[in-house]
């Protein structure tokens, strides 16, 4: 009990000692705030930094740690840690950590560990919210604004400290705060073995619910095959051309496969959906993450949830984003 102690009380001494030096230096004008900063008077005023729209292509904590540069802007993506010293209490800053270093999701309070210093250093980044004045606000975050041990949060912020390894702390400039995460581990970087393409799948007959299916296809159907705000989205098979496949096409939005029928459409695609344990569709976008857009292509790792004759519709448990 007392190391653990010890080492909550060494993690918010780091954290507070980083908003001192942040702090005294933009004293010295070494670090200016943002424009944007000068409303932020308050944690209520936190909300004015929230954006509804998930940022595209940003960079994991360790992929962020390599290459950011001080005083640049970056877009990252983590989670909060899963820890009782996440955040610091009476200043706005918390501790932001990659997906591989990731534990867990959301457990109740009273049984989170006591620090988040077990995390290797390359895998955690310290996000701050500062006043006009370049100071972090004095008061705490916990609970605020979606912001809690687990939340997953897009991050635009401005670099204020990285050496290339073990450093990084940021400044937010902007943030989405998705009303819940995708499981952990749900992007997989190695390709998925054995992926059927949509249409042969479609095509055989063969899917029923409950099977256990891997899926590659490319992101489309319709003028919107992403649903906002949650976690759905439509993958056509290679049976179909997009229309910019067709010669001479000029189509604007060539993903909605406009020259085929709907039936046709229909028959070539399934629906993707990312549910928790309760079986309900998590409440958060899936375009952009990892550069996901109209047209990726992608394999789909889960389960068919519905099969009616006439569509499809598989519950995914992990995705690799192929291109």
């Amino acid at each position: 009990m007392k190391t653990a102690k010890m080492n909550v009380t060494g993690a918010v001494r780091a954290m507070s000692l980083a908003a001192m030096l942040l702090g005294g230096a933009a004293g010295l004008g070494v670090f200016t705030p943002a424009a944007a900063m000068a409303q932020v008077k308050s944690v209520a005023d936190v909300k004015t930094m929230l954006k509804p729209e998930l940022p595209a292509n940003a960079l994991e904590i360790t992929a962020a740690m390599k290459s950011a540069k001080v005083g640049e802007t970056i877009t990252v993506r983590g989670n909060v840690a899963m820890s009782k010293d996440a955040f610091v209490e009476n200043r706005s800053m918390f501790t932001l950590v990659d997906e591989s270093t990731r534990k867990g999701c959301c457990p109740p309070s009273d049984t989170l560990p006591d620090t988040a210093c077990d995390i290797p250093a390359e895998g955690r980044a310290t996000v701050q919210i500062v006043d006009a004045n370049g100071r972090p606000l004095r008061a705490g975050l916990n609970g605020q604004h979606g912001l809690k041990p687990g939340a997953e949060v897009f991050l635009t912020a401005k670099v204020e400290t990285a050496n290339g390894n073990d450093a990084l702390v940021l400044t937010a400039v902007s943030m989405h705060v998705p009303k819940a995460p995708l499981p952990s581990g749900f992007f997989v970087e190695k390709l998925p073995e054995t992926a059927k393409d949509v249409s042969e799948a479609r095509k055989a007959g063969t899917l029923k619910v409950g099977d256990e299916v891997v899926l590659r296809g490319r992101v489309g159907g319709s003028k919107e095959p992403f649903v906002a705000g949650r976690a759905v989205f439509t993958l056509m098979g290679r049976d179909l051309k997009a229309c910019n496949e067709n010669p001479d096409d000029k189509c604007s939005k060539p993903w909605d496969y406009c020259c085929e029928t709907k039936t046709d459409i229909l028959a070539n695609s399934v629906t993707v959906q990312v549910v928790d344990a309760k079986g309900q569709i998590l409440r958060t976008d899936m375009k952009g993450r990892r550069g996901l857009k109209e047209l990726s292509e992608m394999v789909v790792v889960g389960k068919v949830a519905s099969a009616d004759g006439k569509a499809v519709v598989i519950n995914a448990t992990a995705v690799h984003a192929a291109q």
